[in-house]
Order: C-alpha cells, then sequence, then structure tokens
C-alpha cells in the first residue's frame, strides 16, 4: 500500500448550510460534530494522514483576515468557477502571525498522523492586494515569512504534512518559477515536516521539470487537468510524488482496480521517493454523501497499490 490524504476543504451537510444561512446559535457546535464525523470517515477509510475538514473556512484564505493589518476586500471569482472567495488587503507588516491557522483547526480531535492544507504564498500574492509590498516578489516573499511562522507552531503541534495547494501556478500561462523557489525555501528551509505542492485549476505538464526543482518533498497533481502520460515522462528521484486520480468534480465513484494499476504503473515510470493518493482537488463541491464515498475509496485504492 502507498500513503493516502484527502486535499482542502469539505462539503457541508444540508443542515449545516442552512445553520450558516441563519447564523444559527448553535453554528459551533454543528461545526464540530460535523467534523468529528469526517475525521471518523478518514480514519476508518485509513488513510495515511488525517485533515481537519476545515468546515469552518469560508474559503481557503479567511483565516488569515484575523491578522491585525488585513482588512476584507470585495469578493472575486475563483479563477472560471461559479464559486467565490472573499479577497484580502494585506495592508501592514504580518507581526502577528504565529497561531492563526492552528488556533482554526480542530487540532484535538486529530490523531498523530495528521496533515494540513494551506495556499501557497505564489497563489496568496497573485489572488489578493497589498497597499503595503508594492512588488509581487516582496508581497510574495512577505507572505511566505507569515506562513513560516503559521507552520512553525503546526509542527509544534504535531502537524507531519503541511500540503500547499498551488492553483496559480497551474492556471497562469507565466509564472516567476524563481519567485516561486524564493518564497518556498523561506518556508521549507530546515522545516521538520514533508511538504506536498499541489496543483489543480491548470495543466502543469510543461511546467513540471521546473516545478522539479522547487524546494519541497513533493510534487501533487490533479489527474484530470494534468495528464497521467505528461508525469510519467519524469523522473521523480529524491522527490515524492502525489497524485489526484480521486476526481474531485463530479460524483461518479472511480473504479478500484483501475485506478490501482495506474498508480502502480505511475510508481513503476516515475520512482518516486515516497507515493501518495489523493483527491484532485477540495471535495467542497461535492455533496457530502458523496463525498465520503470517495474518501473510503481513496482508501481502498491505496491500500491496493504497490509502495514506492
Amino acid at each position: 500500500m502507498i500513503s493516502s490524504y484527502t486535499v482542502g476543504i469539505y462539503p457541508r451537510s444540508e443542515e449545516l448550510i442552512e445553520a450558516t444561512r441563519k447564523n444559527s446559535k448553535n453554528l459551533s457546535s454543528l461545526y464540530l460534530r460535523e467534523k468529528k464525523e469526517y475525521i471518523a470517515i478518514q480514519k476508518k477509510a485509513k488513510l495515511g494522514y488525517v485533515c481537519d475538514p476545515l468546515l469552518d473556512w469560508d474559503d481557503i484564505y479567511r483565516p488569515f483576515s484575523k491578522l491585525k493589518s488585513v482588512k476584507l476586500a470585495a469578493l472575486n471569482r475563483i479563477y472560471e468557477t461559479n464559486t467565490f472567495y472573499r479577497r484580502l488587503s494585506f495592508d501592514g507588516p504580518l507581526d502577528d502571525a504565529g497561531n492563526i491557522v492552528k488556533s482554526s483547526l480542530a487540532v484535538s480531535l486529530l490523531p498523530k498522523n495528521r496533515t494540513v492544507c494551506l495556499a501557497d504564498p505564489y497563489t496568496i500574492a497573485d489572488v489578493h492586494l497589498s497597499a503595503k509590498y508594492k512588488k509581487r516578489e516582496e508581497f510574495t516573499l512577505a507572505i511566505a515569512k507569515m506562513l513560516r511562522k503559521e507552520i512553525d507552531t503546526l509542527v509544534k503541534s504535531g502537524f507531519e504534512l503541511v500540503q500547499f495547494v498551488a492553483p496559480s501556478i497551474a492556471y497562469n500561462e507565466k509564472v516567476d518559477f524563481g519567485i516561486v523557489k524564493n518564497a518556498l525555501e523561506i518556508i521549507t528551509r530546515g522545516l521538520k515536516a514533508k511538504t506536498i505542492l499541489h496543483f489543480y485549476f491548470g495543466d502543469v505538464s510543461k511546467k513540471i521539470e521546473k516545478l522539479l526543482d522547487m524546494p519541497v518533498s513533493g510534487l501533487g497533481f490533479d489527474t484530470m487537468l494534468t495528464p497521467i502520460s505528461s508525469i510519467k515522462k519524469h523522473s521523480f528521484s529524491g522527490k515524492s510524488l502525489a497524485v489526484g486520480i480521486v476526481n474531485s468534480y463530479n460524483t461518479k465513484l472511480e473504479d478500484k482496480q483501475e485506478c490501482i494499476t495506474e498508480l502502480n504503473s505511475i510508481i513503476s515510470k516515475t520512482k518516486p521517493d515516497e507515493a501518495f493518493v489523493t483527491t484532485s482537488f477540495d471535495l467542497q463541491y461535492l455533496p457530502k454523501d458523496f463525498a465520503v464515498r470517495k474518501i473510503l475509496r481513496l482508501g481502498e485504492i491505496a491500500r491496493g497499490v504497490r509502495s514506492a
């Protein structure tokens, strides 16, 4: 078997959605109850790493609105989807960072094999605003320093794997890989945790060679958009490889044996130091019942794959 985990935010149940609309008095207890359910499902699936389902995060960036110098700005479309996130304006120093993410997680509910999902610094700087950091590189590196403080706290709290979702690197045709690399070096230098940079909302086939040079433990791919044939062309010796083969875009349940066969082939071709199987991106766009089935199927697939 190989290791496994899920990426990003989970879907809320209909009851929880309705409670958030009404801002019900028992909203916090409903969040907690549903988080416990999802964590139990991940354990039942025997995933290699278990995450907080982030049900109380309105989007992957929202916790950082708690920083003193950050203000909420207008809603903005999430790339080409029909969903939105709240833009943040970083208008001053980020000195109070360090415990924002941890305080936004149900850490006490998680087992020792825990993972956390954050946006990478390049993506955050790409989709948000700053009145203080005028140049893209300056803004990106400031975000990286802020994230490093947050991640140091998380690692001290037992998080063994940090996922960085990087949709802007995948979506944008032109990417300054020098800025990406410098930012990631700030985050990962001397860090005692595994780090995976995960790409979705775009095909990164032509970028893989440069991405393999990034200072992270490994790379993760949405195989609905980046063809498996492109991934197989590269050696992952010295890197980890996370294959997002469980489709978060639709409700159709994956064929377990087909996925196992494909993953064995990918591992044989790419020879990574460590292999993971995961979701293509966040499960939040699926109904809860289908998300649960996908999580359980993910675990079944992982248990059937030969180790790297």
